[in-house]
């Protein structure tokens, strides 16, 4: 499904008090026929023009931070957006793990056991009433939360986001100890033991461990270090409600534009021609 978009000009005035981010929906472009080249303009004509795309209505934003080193977007790439993981919905998140260094991230959910459901695997893996949700925490790159209070936009950055899928350690670790069984079985008990020689070695303090690299290295950081237990609040509670009040800004301070118009627009056509 194709999403709509709509174009929009961010405009900004200057006053004694404060600076004031102008942003206006563009009008739908009715067609028309034919016309003539146009000439060349510069953007900050373009900027600059008023013509008959008026400004309707206008928001003073702020930037709040005190929840910035902490703030965290949860996806579910595989769950419908109209059955989210929340009490009203009647599956709430259950529990949350968290391992701080390598951004693992578990969440356990309810499973409906009244369809679709095979109790007796579910018995054999421990699994019987939650699945497991896992993933880890990648960096956020200019994402923003905002809210609109009192005719205000308040926006806070991102730290980072992670995409949830089912995770199935519960049957890794089923088939490995299967393999386990396997591999035990096929030693034959009769044939006697090889009798051989062993050199022993020691090594000083100083030598270092067998060394991993790459991937290697990171999954062998994430089975070491342990789950830290995390609370999680649904949505609805007033926990939940009070974390919230913190998206917004205490602080008037006007936003001082880092780029001139002309900067904003190249930035922008730059990204488009990516």
């Amino acid at each position: 499904m194709e999403s709509s978009s709509v174009p929009f000009v961010i405009k900004e005035e200057d006053d004694e008090d404060h600076v004031m981010k102008e942003i206006s929906l563009a009008s739908d472009i009715a067609s028309s026929p034919p016309s003539p080249p146009i000439p060349d303009v510069k953007d900050s004509d373009i900027l600059d023009r008023d013509d008959d795309d008026p400004i309707v209505r206008s928001y003073p934003i702020y930037l709040s931070s005190r929840l910035a080193s902490n703030l965290h977007i949860f996806q579910y790439p595989v769950r419908p957006n109209t059955r989210p993981y929340t009490g009203s919905q009647g599956e709430p998140v259950l529990d949350i793990r968290l391992k701080p260094d390598s951004g693992l991230v578990h969440v356990d959910v309810p499973i409906d056991t009244t369809k679709f459901y095979d109790h007796e695997k579910g018995e054999k893996w421990g699994a019987v009433d939650r699945q497991t949700l896992g993933g880890v925490m990648n960096k956020s790159e200019g994402y923003m939360i905002g809210i609109f209070k009192d005719g205000e936009l308040h926006l806070t950055p991102v730290k980072g986001t992670c995409q949830l899928r089912p995770s199935f350690t519960y049957v890794d670790r089923d088939v490995q100890a299967e393999k386990e069984i396997a591999r035990s079985v096929k030693q034959d008990p009769a044939k006697p033991k090889e009798i051989r020689a062993v050199q022993m070695t020691v090594k000083s303090s100083d030598d270092s461990s067998p060394r991993h690299s790459g991937a290697l290295a990171a999954r062998k950081r994430a089975e070491d270090e342990e789950f830290i237990e995390m609370h999680w609040y649904d949505k609805d509670t007033e926990e939940a409600w009070d974390l919230a009040e913190q998206l917004r800004s205490d602080s008037r301070e006007p936003l001082i534009p880092a780029t001139t118009k002309e900067e904003y627009i190249d930035l922008i056509r730059d990204r488009s021609n990516a």
